[in-house]
């Protein structure tokens, strides 16, 4: 399966390579070389009321999302860069805890998420090369709601991911649709770019991530520092049989690190329906499964065992070292209702992690929020959340109750 998948990205990615260097593009008469911008950018507070733990209450205030900029030197040639603003955190994407107060922008980070060349040799191709998102997965991109889109970006999106991919448009249809195929093969990026920009080292402890560039010694999925990674992705929409109707599938696999010792691979699905029920009424149904067997490619770790001396009969400790042998799966099924400029959403989001030792229970959190565009490109939207979390130090589930806001900002 790795080498069909490695294949089939080769199949795709003709002369991909050429994109590193300036292809001999025509300039097109009357083309002007120009700079195009994108933002999507979301001031986020999360008011947790109350929670099992704490540490947990209070307010955090926080940056969450994207600048994208393409500087366009031909008509079918740019360079193409995405600078992203999101909190850090030791396996929490709000960035910690505000501890019963305040937090305003503390762990505030940013950091360049993609920047490659982009060469499209013709209208149903495009290929990249250089620093980019690999593609596996699509509502780390797009979720509707308020955290529903960062909590699906830090179990499912394939970041700091370095190599080529590529997309074409392989069926058009007006009855079945367009299909679009894409492929990548990538590792790890260990480049300057991987470390974060705008953080302090006083911010934070050496735990947290996407603090320090990325080093073979720190292990982990795709880091490899060879070009033994793949993703494989089919996307389709514009069905005349079924308006409104898009999917998603995607195959993925990366090498282990230094710390690992099995290949990962990884397996996303997603649907999406949208219904008009009138000019001014609809409701969008979404639904994502992905998952990842091998997760973190089966790192090793050291486990205790108790027991008693068989001389002595006192209690001993044993030291043994083996695998985290993890299957990870994160559901998401939700919808969003529209009525004129109001809309509404209400997702259900699950995290399992079925391990062979150390074992996590399996988290599930609800939102529902409300909200609507106050101003051209800024809107805004409130709501709830309800979460059965995974207690980090006293063990077992606990409960929280968040109060979210999202003040969010589109433009170019």
């Amino acid at each position: 399966m790795k080498r069909l998948l490695l294949a089939a990205g080769a199949a795709l990615l003709p002369a991909v390579a050429g994109t590193a260097l300036l292809p001999a593009v025509a300039t097109a008469q009357g083309f002007t070389p120009h700079v195009s911008t994108e933002i999507d950018l979301g001031l986020y507070g999360v008011g947790t009321t109350s929670a099992t733990d704490r540490a947990r209450g209070g307010t955090s205030l926080f940056l969450y999302g994207e600048v994208a900029a393409g500087l366009h030197l031909a008509p079918n040639f740019s360079l193409q860069g995405v600078l992203a603003f999101e909190p850090i955190g030791e396996g929490d994407a709000l960035g910690g805890f505000p501890d019963g107060g305040t937090t305003g922008f503390r762990r505030q980070s940013a950091f360049i998420e993609a920047l490659y060349a982009e060469w499209k040799p013709d209208g149903d191709t495009t290929l990249q090369a250089g620093r980019f998102v690999a593609p596996f997965a699509r509502g780390h991109h797009d979720f509707p709601g308020i955290l529903t889109k960062i909590r699906a970006h830090e179990v499912s999106a394939i970041t700091d991911s370095l190599g080529i991919a590529g997309t074409h448009t392989a069926f058009v249809d007006a009855w079945w649709g367009e299909h679009d195929i894409s492929a990548a093969v990538f590792t790890l990026d260990r480049t300057f770019l991987s470390s974060t920009l705008m953080t302090r080292r006083s911010c934070c402890d050496e735990r947290y991530e996407r603090f320090n560039r990325n080093t073979r010694a720190q292990g982990g999925p795709a880091n490899t520092g060879q070009f033994d990674n793949a993703t494989i992705a089919l996307d389709g929409d514009r069905f005349g049989v079924l308006p409104g109707f898009s999917y998603h599938l995607a195959v993925l696999t990366r090498g282990a690190g230094a710390d690992g010792t099995a290949r990962e691979w990884g397996y996303a699905a997603a649907a999406r329906y949208q219904h008009d029920w009138s000019a001014n009424q609809s409701t969008l149904f979404f639904a994502e499964g992905v998952q990842f067997r091998n997760a973190a490619a089966r790192p090793r770790t050291e486990v205790t065992l108790l027991g008693l001396d068989p001389d002595t009969g006192d209690e001993v400790e044993t030291t043994l070292e083996t695998t985290i042998r993890e299957r990870r799966t994160f559901t998401t099924l939700g919808l969003r209702h529209r009525v004129g400029e109001w809309r509404g959403t209400l997702a259900w989001q699950r995290d399992q992690r079925k391990r062979s030792v150390e074992a996590t229970p399996t988290e599930n959190y609800v939102e529902a929020s409300i909200g609507r565009d106050i101003a051209p490109n800024v809107s805004l939207d409130v709501g709830y959340q309800y979460a059965r979390y995974a207690r980090e130090e006293a063990g077992g589930l606990g409960t929280a109750h968040a109060v979210l806001l999202r003040l969010g900002w589109r433009g170019f």
